[in-house]
């Protein structure tokens, strides 16, 4: 997610805040930076064991 400042920032969709890893928040990062960080998250989080699903809210 790009922001306002042309800085980029991994958000977190099962939180619905910036993600964070090892107390560093995601944010003000370059694009290749925030797609390297999103990816790695997004790896080992399927490597984790298996979830029980989150809800999200609905939005009319």
């Amino acid at each position: 997610m790009q922001d306002p400042c042309d800085h980029w920032l991994v958000y977190d969709l099962m939180s619905a805040l910036p993600a964070e890893v090892e107390g560093r928040l995601l944010m003000g990062l370059t694009r290749r930076e925030a797609e390297q960080l999103a990816a790695q998250a997004n790896a080992s989080f399927v490597r984790q064991p298996s979830r029980s699903p989150v809800r999200h809210p609905s939005f009319a």
